[in-house]
């Protein structure tokens, strides 16, 4: 690509140690193009360095660009020339930040990058393709080039990109350059840090072989801005989604995607906890350190984003421990930010790191827990790493969200697992409180938050001390007829309801016959319309807490009968007190029960159960709002579920109550062919069959 009469007239102005270089470079003498290429390495002169870029252009011409680096003297040089030059253009771009205003830094930059993308992109392309290789090995003989700089030029030129206005608009536009950038975040992914070597002395500053150790955490941290400036933050969420899928299909797919991400995490994690390590805290180290934490936030940012634009890939997130990652790379850079001695100047800096990694960290919590379908086995990761140990030590920086996270806990504490977990944080947690250090100041909303949350976890605790909370009916038949005990659970699982089990198909129609056909659709509707394994494998549990809130909260529930009549004078006798525990704390209500014909089991009819009553105010069911996935789940009531299909807890009065609805229940049914239920006495018919029996999974 010659040059115009303009832009040679310009060479004219330039200094005469550099106009000497000049004509051997646009006649392709590398010597010539090393030097200008030093020049502008070491120049401050920024109108001197963009009057250069011509040249470096010159080299760039995408139509000369080999299909292979074969080790010939014409294709050494053609390579060495790009390289020599795409250097060049990066660090011109690179030099006019800081010295020239925001808005013209930002024009130069468009100007010398994103307008000429059409020219660099090919050729970094061909630098990515031919020498990154993974494994890293060394490059074909005869090429004066190295992976650490094609990983420097390829990031650098994209992070450049990545601060201009139009730059942004460019990536997110681009599919190939998206494409591109998801390739080189898993190359840089998957590196270690040994991986990154200079195999010349002559490319190291202090003449030395080996490891790069400042390259591999500083492209690290370029790739977090580069992979983010694909997403249209300013947009909304749905407006991302394309370029999320781009970057997705250029991976390979989630897991791909998601387990590099999880290295970038865990790789600033522990290389911040190391800095722990150091004696002594100059600038360079404390520069180093916030810059990782910069990298960090950004990246759990970016994992809110995707978790929020994707249920799968916030899904896939989850399945692969993202949440505990967080909370553990959290926990190895707190001591670093709090403990790293900082002068007046850099304190203020420090300070707003720690709350805004915070700030991230917690947000990111508070959208799996309220967001994600897997928010149960999440809640329990993050209570494993150790979250509740860093809301104590550090929720002081950001209170209101460290609450908020917190008050989401107890929502979950009827379920088998979680409730488990949190025992262990709590037994844990007095102990580790006096090791946290002179840094953990308290704050008294925090505490207060916590104070109410473990109240509720014992509560729930107290309970289960008093009655056995597991799940019952899986470690024996629900025949009662049944002539075998077996150590071992019942093989299959009724289909119908998913919670009674048995030994054999002849236990299942026996059953079916003298009660299960009644429980079935009751048992079914307690544990979710759509059959929820969590609730189904808690629903003894949940039973407790239900009872207990009713012990407890009778005078609200009164309340809440009281202002049902008003608001429904005509069905006064066919009112639903619903229990709130999918929030802290528990609240009550009551609706008539045409209100629930869609969320209970269409083959459940309420008015079978209309003798069935429960606290004192009249009501004809009970049902309970849990939280055990992404949406809100309304479920018929485990007690009368639970009572009605094992008579379980088996006291005096429930089983008299009991047995006078089974024998209203029986007089109107009658079993027809076929085990088909039909009922009479001016009801409407509903089919029934038995269910089929399934191994349970």
């Amino acid at each position: 690509m010659p040059l115009t009469a303009q832009e040679r007239t310009a060479l004219k102005y330039l200094p005469k140690r550099i106009q000497r270089s000049t004509d051997g470079a646009l006649e392709g003498v590398v010597h010539d193009v090393r030097k200008l290429y030093h020049w502008v390495d070491n120049s401050t002169d920024v109108d001197a360095n963009m009057t250069l870029l011509p040249i470096f252009y010159a080299h760039l011409d995408p139509a000369v660009i080999p299909d292979q680096p074969l080790p010939t003297d014409d294709v050494q040089k053609v390579v060495i020339l790009a390289k020599l030059s795409l250097m060049s253009i990066v660090q011109t771009c690179a030099s006019v930040r800081g010295v020239l205003s925001e808005s013209l830094a930002d024009k130069m930059i468009t100007d010398a990058l994103v307008r000429r993308w059409d020219t660099l992109f090919p050729w970094l392309q061909f630098m990515y393709r031919h020498f990154l290789p993974f494994p890293p090995r060394r490059v074909p003989e005869g090429f004066d080039i190295c992976d650490v700089e094609v990983v420097s030029i390829t990031t650098r030129a994209l992070s450049q990109m990545a601060i201009s206005v139009a730059g942004q608009h460019l990536i997110q536009s681009n599919m190939s350059i998206q494409q591109f950038i998801a390739k080189l975040w898993l190359y840089i992914g998957k590196l270690k840090d040994e991986d990154l070597l200079r195999h010349d002395a002559s490319f190291r500053h202090d003449g030395r072989e080996g490891v790069n150790d400042e390259m591999t955490g500083h492209v690290r941290r370029i790739m977090v801005g580069i992979i983010t400036a694909c997403m249209p933050v300013a947009l909304p969420a749905p407006f991302a989604v394309p370029t999320l899928h781009n970057l997705l299909d250029a991976m390979g797919g989630y897991e791909p995607f998601v387990a590099s991400a999880l290295r970038y995490i865990r790789w600033f994690g522990r290389k911040i906890g190391d800095m722990n390590n150091r004696t002594t805290s100059n600038y360079g180290f404390v520069t180093a350190m916030l810059g990782f934490v910069d990298a960090l936030s950004i990246l759990i940012r970016f994992l809110s984003l995707v978790s929020i634009m994707d249920a799968t890939c916030q899904e896939e997130l989850i399945l692969h421990r993202a949440p505990s990652d967080v909370v553990t790379a959290l926990l190895q850079t707190w001591p670093v930010l709090t403990g790293v001695r900082v002068n007046s100047s850099t304190e203020t800096s420090t300070e707003k790191r720690c709350t805004m990694i915070l700030e991230d960290t917690f947000d990111y919590i508070d959208v799996i827990l309220r967001q994600s379908e897997a928010c149960i086995p999440a809640l329990c990761q993050v209570l494993d790493a150790g979250f509740i140990q860093l809301v104590l030590q550090a929720g002081f920086r950001c209170p209101q969200m460290a609450s908020s996270v917190l008050k989401l806990i107890p929502r979950f504490l009827m379920y088998h697992k979680v409730l488990h977990h949190f025992q262990k944080v709590m037994d844990q947690t007095a102990n580790n409180m006096a090791r946290f250090g002179p840094h953990a100041k308290k704050d008294d909303e925090v505490q207060q938050t916590w104070i109410l949350v473990q109240q509720a976890a014992r509560q729930i605790l107290n309970v289960c001390r008093k009655t056995s909370p597991l799940p019952f009916y899986e470690q024996k038949c629900a025949n009662l007829q049944c002539p075998y005990d077996n150590n071992r659970p019942p093989h299959y699982r009724c289909c119908g309801c998913f919670v009674a089990r048995y030994c054999s198909r002849g236990c299942q129609r026996t059953d079916w016959k003298s009660r299960h056909r009644t429980a079935c659709p009751v048992l079914h509707s307690a544990g979710g319309f759509d059959g929820s394994k969590r609730i189904r494998g808690s629903l003894p549990l949940i039973m407790l807490v239900e009872t207990f809130n009713y012990s407890l909260y009778a005078d609200r529930i009164q309340e809440a009968m009281e202002r049902a009549r008003k608001d429904y004078p005509e069905d006064i006798e066919r009112l639903v007190l619903e229990t709130d525990l999918s929030a802290y704390p528990v609240t009550f209500s009551a609706r008539p029960v045409e209100q629930y014909a869609d969320m209970f089991d269409p083959r459940f009819d309420p008015a079978m159960l209309k003798e069935l009553r429960g606290l004192p105010g009249k009501h004809l069911l009970m049902a309970l709002k849990l939280r055990a996935g992404r949406e809100e789940c309304i479920v018929l009531s485990p007690r009368v579920g639970l009572t009605l299909a094992f008579q379980w807890p088996a006291a005096r009065e429930e089983e008299a109550v009991l047995s006078a609805v089974q024998e209203a229940l029986v007089s109107r049914l009658a079993v027809g062919p076929g085990n088909v239920i039909k009922r009479g006495d001016g009801f409407k018919v509903v089919e029934y069959k038995q269910p089929p029996l399934t191994q349970p999974i």
